[in-house]
């Protein structure tokens, strides 16, 4: 355009100079707020964080190192007995968290092996522990296997949504029982809304899955009034919609399976809790049972930020006060349990995680002169053999494979 044709005031055209000013703000501020977004994604940055973070921990408790020698000695009076006892208990968490997989998308028509299950679980979780934001590249992990197993991106994103509230509404169960039998201040009616609000979800996905066509034709209308008011044509992303039906309708959840998903959810937190518990008798504390669930919940919620893998410095610190807080127990045993516990829950669960991974995506690309890259393998197309990655028979393209 030359200076010619440039009007000297572009809000004369249209009226609409204000707008356009208002709109080239919001996009900086969505640029500034992208750009901030990849700067806290950087590895490097992630790292430093970390090491910030527990620097800071570290600080905070220079006058309380006595404890971790105390702490010491109580681990190595531990009751290996009960050690065990709690690696039992977290191995049958892990086969309940993959038995809720199983159970909703075999409901979902989907073919889903237990043992193939139990294989991704290992593997996201070693995933989820070892890197800061892990949770992400775990669910991403998850989605994309269960895509390979046949499963629509519709009924992933179904079971995402519907794993996630009957794992939080299992904690919150737990949660207002111990606080119920601590004669805190809760009300009874909270864990009956609870469960409440747990049928009226499993009520709504019900009626979704049966009623597939309408939902498509009211997703529709929302779709093309949204499109209107943002002035885009009126069938934008409708392609994307359609078919939802089609895909959706194959869900099948009757109340004998989501009763039997419901408890199995519960089961996993109660077996992660008696884990902790037995980490608790092992250094020899007594502490009430109610004490340790609130422990546990309080230091699950502080994780769900995960600044550091795993957790590592919040969560403890909040298993260690809670510990000390709600279950009445002693610094250095309440230390020793914890270390104990995340020795087993954090430290083994990763490694174990990270064999089985390496067995099921990775073996089949181990090539003496080409290894895989570290984005092959966390894309998965390392073992598929893409991108250039060696693959099952030296090939380009693999067969997924099928456990």
């Amino acid at each position: 355009m030359t200076a010619a044709e440039t009007p000297d005031h572009p809000e004369d055209d249209d009226g609409t100079g204000s707008a356009d000013g208002a709109d080239g703000a919001v996009i900086r501020e969505t640029s500034r707020w992208k750009r901030f977004r990849l700067f806290m994604k950087d590895f490097r940055v992630r790292a430093l964080l970390t090491l910030a973070l527990l620097v800071i921990i570290a600080f905070a408790a220079r006058g309380h190192y006595h404890l971790f020698a105390d702490g010491w000695e109580a681990i190595k009076q531990a009751n290996n007995w009960y050690v065990v006892a709690a690696c039992v208990a977290m191995a049958l968490a892990m086969i309940a968290q993959a038995e809720v997989m199983v159970v909703l998308l075999r409901s979902a028509g989907v073919k889903v092996m237990r043992t193939t299950a139990n294989a991704l679980g290992l593997s996201a979780n070693a995933w989820s522990a070892t890197f800061p934001g892990g949770p992400a590249i775990s669910a991403a992990m998850i989605f994309r296997e269960q895509l390979k197993w046949g499963a629509t991106p519709v009924i992933a994103s179904w079971y995402m949504v519907l794993s996630g509230a009957l794992s939080g509404a299992g904690m919150a169960i737990l949660g207002f029982g111990a606080m119920f039998f601590l004669s805190a201040d809760v009300h009874p009616y909270s864990m009956a809304f609870t469960l409440v609000i747990l049928c009226l979800l499993a009520w709504g996905m019900n009626w979704i899955a049966k009623h597939p066509q309408k939902v498509e034709s009211g997703l529709l209308r929302v779709l093309t009034w949204f499109n209107r008011k943002r002035k885009a044509p009126e069938d934008r992303w409708h392609d994307k919609i359609r078919g939802f039906s089609d895909q959706l309708s194959a869900v099948e959840l009757p109340p004998a399976k989501l009763l039997w998903s419901v408890v199995v959810s519960l089961l996993n937190w109660i077996t992660e809790i008696l884990c902790l518990l037995f980490c608790v008798h092992a250094v020899g504390a007594t502490p009430s049972i109610a004490g340790v669930v609130l422990a546990f919940i309080t230091a699950k919620l502080v994780g769900q930020a995960q600044i550091t893998p795993g957790g590592l410095g919040p969560v403890d610190a909040a298993l260690v006060g809670m510990l000390v807080g709600a279950a009445q127990m002693g610094s250095a045993k309440a230390l020793a349990a914890v270390i104990v516990f995340r020795m087993i829950s954090f430290l083994g669960l990763a490694i174990i995680g990270w064999l089985v991974f390496l067995w099921n995506f990775v073996r089949d690309s181990v090539d003496t002169q080409h290894f895989p890259t570290l984005r092959q393998i966390a894309s998965g197309s390392a073992a598929r053999g893409e991108n250039g990655a060696p693959g099952a028979g030296g090939t380009d393209t693999a067969e997924p494979p099928s456990n």
